[in-house]
């Protein structure tokens, strides 16, 4: 492609654009993503990872680990892209950070069997970024501690980005906690409250952000739905059932069903219409609340989703009707 080609593709992806444009895997080539995740705390990270790496419709070029033990969450990532075949993936690691949360799938991490030094995560979303100008998508599934060192290392790789697809914030609704009534109220949502300073320099930066905060990403895995899929007996099947047991039996808050928040930003990459975005403008503040505010839309964000339109996709590429198990 020619340089200009290139370079205004690029100017294109920072411009709004509508739900229905092209940012999506709806696109005839697969998407190129690169995810960005916390995995190995909560248990929606593996969902999501699994979901992207199994969707022919995205192309995961990477994993950067971001927050806490990196170093560990690496390993995690290079255990569960083995158990799926996909070596060809990079895993690189990010710096790390102060983390009160448990590392609720450390046991399952430390069985890795490549422990070789990760690359640094930075270093490869620049790479990445300045190498397909225009193209990258970030999907951004944890604190942006690595969106935060990038802008301080390399801000003009933020903006050769063609999105940030990002899970995070709180518009209207706060956390529910697994109860039946939303909570009318915003929260300072874990993410963005982690590392405020990540989304404020994100907004700054003026690439198209596509945000999917705690209104349209509180979906939960009911227990037929979590029982079909941990029995079907494929390789992704069986490394979602121990990492479950082990967040399960760790994490402490009593649940059963998990909920998937990190997986409605996949999701609605590979079907745009589970979760419809609309433009807003978001202030954020040292507590990390994300509130509306009046002026030109910074964010698109979504604030309703289709979540038996959403956990159908999840089943249908982690658990199709026909089990591996019934065939053999």
């Amino acid at each position: 492609m020619a340089w200009l080609s290139l370079a205004l593709l690029a100017a294109a992806a920072r411009m709004p654009v509508s739900a229905g444009a092209a940012t999506t895997a709806t696109t005839v080539h697969p998407l190129p993503v690169i995810i960005d995740t916390d995995v190995g705390d909560d248990i929606d990270d593996a969902f999501a990872l699994t979901l992207a790496l199994k969707d022919p419709r995205v192309e995961v070029i990477g994993v950067t680990t971001a927050w806490g033990d990196t170093r560990t969450r690496a390993l995690l990532v290079r255990r569960l892209l083995a158990t799926l075949g996909r070596r060809d993936v990079v895993v690189a690691q990010g710096p790390a950070t102060v983390n009160a949360v448990p590392f609720t799938q450390r046991k399952w991490a430390s069985g890795a069997t490549d422990t070789s030094p990760a690359r640094d995560a930075i270093e490869f979303i620049s790479e990445q970024a300045h190498k397909r100008p225009g193209e990258i998508t970030l999907v951004a599934l944890a604190p942006l501690s690595n969106i935060e060192a990038l802008a301080r290392r390399d801000p003009e790789a933020l903006h050769e980005l063609r999105q940030v697809v990002m899970m995070g914030g709180s518009i209207h609704a706060g956390y529910n906690q697994g109860g039946a009534i939303p909570v009318a109220e915003p929260s300072a949502e874990y993410n963005v409250a982690s590392a405020p300073g990540g989304l404020v320099v994100l907004l700054q930066s003026k690439v198209a952000v596509r945000m999917f905060p705690l209104d349209s990403t509180q979906i939960k895995l009911d227990e037929v739905r979590r029982d079909r899929l941990f029995a079907y007996g494929s390789p992704a099947s069986d490394a979602l059932a121990l990492l479950y047991h082990q967040w399960r039996l760790l994490n402490g808050w009593g649940q059963i069903t998990p909920t998937l928040f990190d997986v409605v930003p996949v999701t609605w990459l590979l079907e745009p219409s589970t979760c419809p975005v609309t433009p807003l403008r978001i202030a954020v503040d040292e507590r990390g609340y994300t509130r509306p505010v009046s002026g030109t839309a910074n964010v698109e964000v979504c604030l309703s989703v289709d979540e038996s339109a959403t956990l159908r996709l999840v089943m249908d590429t982690l658990a199709p009707t026909e089990s591996p198990r019934s065939v053999q």
